[in-house]
């Protein structure tokens, strides 16, 4: 038998044996916990840090686009340092503007609508990801090599993938956003603190536009340059020729390719760093008045009568050339525009109109419209046109033919010279014109009917040119004979002067604008070095 005794004591080695094992799992189940908590204290501050740096990304981004001109930041003066937001930081650093190099890169080969490899002469000097313009095609791309941009998205933000001839110019020009979050902070000063830091990297597209106009005193072409060189600024980049030549009529292809036209058959050409221009002999010796590019190799020029035709002019990327219209009459073109490469059409005197179908030009008579001079053209569709020109009564093309506006859709505009249009959408236009009753002259479209804005910001000047990058953001220029040229920005809500020192003492009479529509952003990556 088993004494009471050894019973008593192999309880007590039982029941000290069972503590043991207790407290051990209780100090294992601690640790487990305490590191659970840990880890997913750790997990929170990552995921908060991460959504702190993309709100610095998103701030950054609307800071460099923002509508009120005058509170916009420069991607130079970028500079957010321990931004305090929702109970963390986020600190933004940002590269100077970055633009192709001079002469840009062009692509190597004849480009379908489909490639996602775009073959070029060299990718030294752009960025390792980004967005390239190539005609007036935004293109995202998240890796180079040396002869081609990698991984490429086409036909973003709004714009249209398409088919690009061999040599076409390639544009660029972007702000490198870095965006560092932190929850709590970006930089832990407590033993323990695990801060939970995050770094994102987004390129941002920046916008440019450029003015022309009249001849200063001095022999030069009147060029103004937006946001480059100096950002959120226009700058005088007039160039000087051997005579003082009144430049009409901008169209802006990319960053790296635009024509302008003027008086004396003259068309200047950038090529993404100078200007130059040229007098083509096969072109009528006469003031060329409008100009509109479809692509590098795909322009047209419309201009004064010459020689019993309509002046009608084409580029092919390699010359201008002189097309006559079937159906044509002797008329003073003012303006053109294009839906596409295959559908353009050129206004001026009278209610005869040229229609471009891709291979020429034909006079269309547009019988159903009153006969006055029309000064600009703007089509959102093959099926959805605007002229403005001698009076409010508008000419409209709302399906397959030219008429007057109706009365409902001309609203209360008064009755002026209009001298320019520009549309967003097919319900967000603009048109501008001569002062009346001492008021600037701004009307808008809402897709139903055109209303008087009631912004009238000093000077009070004829407006010649308009031109929008967003509904959000449009600028018009103009000026008081002889005086010193005049911009005016829209911001969404009015019209206001912005006032620019050191330009030269000329008239504006047209801009085009390169800029991104409603998303600029073009990579986001995150840095985990």
């Amino acid at each position: 038998m088993i004494s009471l005794n050894n019973q008593r004591g192999f309880l007590t080695i039982i029941t000290v044996t069972l503590i043991v094992i207790m407290g051990f799992l209780a100090v294992s189940m601690a640790y487990v916990f305490s590191n659970s908590a840990t880890s997913t204290s750790n997990f929170q501050s990552a995921n908060r840090a991460l959504y702190l740096a993309e709100s610095g990304l998103e701030q950054a981004t609307r800071a460099l686009l923002l509508p009120t001109v005058a509170s916009r930041d420069s991607c130079t003066a970028m500079n957010i340092t321990n931004a305090a937001v929702n109970g963390g930081t986020y600190t933004i650093t940002a590269t100077a503007p970055l633009a192709a190099p001079s002469p840009p890169t062009t692509i190597s080969g004849a480009l379908t609508n489909s490639a996602t490899t775009i073959p070029v002469a060299s990718t030294t000097g752009y960025q390792s990801a980004g967005r390239i313009m190539i005609d007036h095609e935004l293109i995202n791309y998240t890796a180079v090599n040396a002869t081609n941009f990698l991984n490429v998205t086409r036909g973003v933000d709004s714009s249209t993938a398409a088919a690009h001839a061999s040599g076409t110019a390639v544009g660029q020009y972007q702000c490198n956003l870095t965006s560092s979050g932190g929850a709590p902070t970006l930089t832990p000063t407590n033993p323990g603190d695990p801060g939970g830091a995050r770094t994102l990297n987004q390129a941002i597209q920046l916008q440019e536009a450029w003015a022309v106009g009249n001849k200063p005193a001095a022999a030069t072409f009147t060029f103004i340059h937006w946001n480059n060189p100096t950002e959120v600024a226009w700058t005088n980049a007039s160039v000087a020729s051997a005579s003082s030549v009144i430049l009409s009529s901008i169209s802006m292809i990319s960053y790296d390719d635009g024509w302008a036209v003027g008086a004396s058959r003259t068309f200047a050409h950038w090529n993404g760093s100078t200007w130059t221009s040229q007098t083509p002999a096969a072109i009528p010796n006469v003031t060329m008045t409008g100009v509109f590019c479809n692509a590098s190799n795909d322009c047209h020029a419309v201009g004064q009568r010459a020689a019993g035709n309509s002046t009608l002019a084409r580029w092919n990327g390699a010359s201008w050339t002189s097309l006559t219209a079937t159906g044509s009459t002797n008329t003073n073109l003012s303006s053109v525009n294009c839906d596409n490469s295959n559908d353009c059409w050129a206004v001026g005197a009278s209610n005869t109109f040229y229609q471009w179908n891709g291979a020429g030009w034909t006079g269309v008579s547009a019988a159903a419209l009153t006969g006055f001079t029309f000064n600009g053209v703007f089509c959102n569709s093959s099926t959805d046109c605007w002229a403005v020109g001698a009076t409010n009564i508008f000419g409209r093309k709302n399906g397959a033919s030219w008429a007057n506006a109706t009365v409902t859709e001309r609203g209360s505009i008064p009755s002026a010279q209009y001298n320019g249009i520009d549309c967003v959408a097919p319900s967000d236009c603009w048109a501008v014109g001569n002062t009346n009753a001492a008021n600037n002259l701004f009307v808008h479209w809402n897709g139903t009917s055109w209303s008087r804005n009631g912004s009238n910001p000093s000077p009070v000047v004829n407006l010649l040119g308009v031109a929008c990058a967003n509904t959000n953001d449009c600028w018009a220029v103009g000026a008081v004979s002889g005086a010193q040229g005049t911009f005016f920005h829209w911001n969404g809500t009015s019209w206001s002067n912005f006032a620019v020192s050191g330009m030269p003492n000329a008239q504006l009479n047209g801009i085009a604008i390169i800029a991104p529509n409603s998303q600029p952003w073009s990579v986001w990556s995150e840095n985990f070095s």
